[in-house]
């Protein structure tokens, strides 16, 4: 059966249960609702179970009584856990962060899970479109499983290779609990075949994970998992052979690292033992203009041979021409949509009737973007909504989809117009973004985040295991920062604030008054009108040093202080790139339209039109030389300029 019939079946499979007061019989539901006629008996009553379990895990509560006049006879009706209660309780901020969190996990391979936050976050009016923007949670084809299992307590089979080991051994495994820690994820369970508690990095995981028979040792309580690793790690981060670290900032650059490691906004140097070395490789290089690593550490000299490859991968002419790509087999790139899944997409297509239903008439560009589709995907959904319908009075009572000049509004699926509430592997997936934002050195204030992990923990059954945000009971200096700009925002008044660009050297002072707060990838974003320029501005809040109420006598006077550096990084054209196998990310990442494969090597030869230089730079570095910059020339000599720069010079 075609998967539009499935994803039909199921929403009228809804419909038909949530609208229904007496219930319906098996025999009943499949005979009114389409679908069922193309099978067998035997596969009728297979599917039926299955259907029922689906809905359950979107969201529906289904219930079943015997029939009056015949008790033997079961009948069926389901109602929505409404999610309406939990996210009126949200602020502002806490919508904000719940968006980031959705961002921090990648869209590429988190299918159905990823599917079903974003599409029930967007039902409750929070925005999850991210521009550019990919989160590292989910990378792996494990996570989604065993964030599964641990809400089914089903035990799991994977095949795990080890740090030690040549080969993948199988493991058996009840999962006790899945956390983040220096943005890798780890599993923490019980081994069957070992009879004890291990610990797994589950992009070691070779394997999806397959659900095995239900667990049945106990969640025995357990340190956090940071605590397990860094007690594992420990005895490997004191021998000699892991020297220290040399960690160089330029001034007013690289704010969240510089919080991370403790540097306040003027420092330039730290020495970090290689104990707390996790995560500063990935966080250095999303700054690789003004961060530099030094020493004989494997990090540091991971470090300097990459910017060495990635600057003579860009020096002299490219290795390929666009003229000469032109002759290449055009390709297109797959999209994260997980056609087909059953859940994933009738998750998102109830929570689009639910928007529907709570805005009225809408803009459909708008509503594709909220739910992070192609106007041509939603069109596609709004066709399956179509052709579902209510069946509970015996005939086809369709929902009325209604578009008129790019706008579009419904009626009937009244019973399915409510948000519906997360479930235990959603809502655990949140709390591993809000952990994923806390390690990032975002500005979100520490005290908002684990106030909202309270919350989100409060919705998850007893005996779950949560990530855990780590406490920080002091507000810093740059909390406080930003909470003035919120303020302003909230008062709709101005602020002035000490900002730094990331292509720039310096800082500028500014007064703004906020106009829009949102949240792509961990960051606020805010939109301001800037008097300095007298226009709309946006400004990122791991950029903004410092900042002063209206009238603080202490405030420094308002000014541009920055200077361009010696190689172009403003006003980037479109980019053509060559990207490996490693880096396929970078094309979703910067919506890459116009793509060519190089049959010798495999590579993807694509052009984009980055928003931002600064995000382009990152990546490339970040993909530690799988990304060429092809043309123009000037971005390839920026490319090996900043691979070249001595942050030294720009930092004393």
């Amino acid at each position: 059966m075609p998967p539009t019939h499935n994803v039909e079946r199921l929403l009228s499979l809804a419909l038909t249960l949530t609208s229904s007061t007496r219930g319906l019989t098996r025999e009943e539901i499949t005979e009114f609702v389409p679908g069922y006629d193309r099978m067998n008996p035997t596969s009728v009553r297979r599917q039926f179970a299955r259907d029922l379990a689906r809905l359950s895990r979107l969201g529906l509560d289904v219930h079943s009584h015997p029939d009056l006049v015949n008790p033997s006879t079961l009948r069926y009706t389901a109602s929505v856990r409404e999610g309406r209660a939990t996210t009126a309780s949200f602020t502002e901020t806490e919508r904000l962060m719940l968006a980031s969190a959705a961002a921090m996990w990648n869209a590429e391979s988190t299918g159905s899970l990823g599917v079903r936050i974003r599409a029930k976050l967007a039902s409750y009016g929070i925005s999850t479109a991210a521009e550019v923007a990919r989160g590292a949670l989910g990378s792996s084809p494990a996570t989604t499983p065993l964030l599964e299992a641990l809400e089914s307590r089903q035990s799991v089979v994977f095949s795990y290779r080890s740090s030690t080991s040549q080969s993948a051994q199988r493991r058996k495994v009840e999962p006790w609990a899945l956390d983040v820690v220096d943005g890798r994820e780890y599993l923490y369970g019980f081994d069957l075949e070992r009879e004890a508690p291990r610990l797994f990095r589950v992009s070691r995981i070779e394997s999806i994970p397959l659900e095995g028979p239900e667990a049945k040792h106990p969640r025995h309580a357990h340190p956090p998992i940071r605590e397990l690793l860094s007690e594992s790690e420990s005895r490997e981060d004191d021998e000699p052979q892991n020297p220290p670290i040399r960690v160089r900032i330029a001034p007013f650059k690289a704010l969240a690292l510089r919080t991370a490691l403790g540097l306040n906004a003027a420092e330039s140097v730290i020495d970090l033992p290689a104990s707390r070395a996790r995560g500063l490789l990935e966080s250095a290089w999303a700054e690789p203009l003004w961060v530099s690593l030094e020493g004989e550490s494997a990090v540091a000299l991971t470090w300097k041979r990459t910017r060495e490859r990635i600057a003579a991968l860009h020096a002299g002419s490219p290795s390929l021409t666009w003229e000469e790509a032109s002759s290449f087999e055009k390709i297109k790139l797959k999209r994260a949509r997980d056609v087909g899944s059953g859940e994933g997409e009738l998750t998102r297509l109830s929570a689009e009737i639910a928007y529907l239903h709570a805005h009225g008439e809408v803009d459909t560009a708008t509503m594709a973007k909220e739910f992070g589709l192609t106007n041509e995907e939603l069109e596609a959904d709004l066709e399956v909504i179509y052709n579902a319908g209510d069946y509970s009075r015996g005939y086809d009572d369709l929902v009325d989809v209604i578009r008129d000049d790019g706008y579009v509004s419904i009626s009937g699926a009244e019973s399915l117009a409510h948000p519906m509430q997360l479930s235990a592997s959603e809502t655990s997936a949140l709390l591993m973004g809000l952990e994923a934002l806390s390690e990032s050195g975002t500005s979100f204030p520490s005290e908002d985040l684990r106030g909202l992990t309270s919350k989100l923990t409060a919705l998850l059954p007893e005996g779950t295991a949560v990530a855990e945000v780590p406490s920080d009971p002091t507000p810093t200096r740059e909390t406080e920062a930003l909470r003035r700009v919120l303020r302003a925002h909230a008062r709709r008044g101005s602020v002035r604030i000490m900002y730094s660009p990331p292509t720039r050297e310096g800082v500028s002072v500014r007064d703004i008054k906020p106009l829009e707060v949102s949240s792509r990838y961990g960051m606020l974003y805010i939109r301001a009108y800037c008097e300095l320029s007298e226009a709309e501005r946006e400004f990122r809040s791991d950029r903004i040093v410092e900042s002063w109420a209206p009238g603080d006598p202490y405030a420094p006077e308002i000014g541009d202080r920055t200077t361009p550096l010696s190689f172009p990084l403003e006003e980037w054209p479109s980019v053509t790139l060559a990207i490996g196998h490693k880096a396929r990310w970078v094309l979703e990442a910067f919506g890459a339209k116009v793509l060519r494969a190089e049959p010798a090597s495999g590579r993807i030869i694509a052009r984009i039109a980055p928003s931002s230089p600064h995000a382009l730079l990152a990546a490339v570095f970040e993909t530690g030389g799988e990304v060429e910059i092809l043309d123009p020339d000037h971005i390839r000599e920026a490319v090996r300029g900043v691979a070249e720069t001595k942050v030294a010079r720009l930092g004393e």
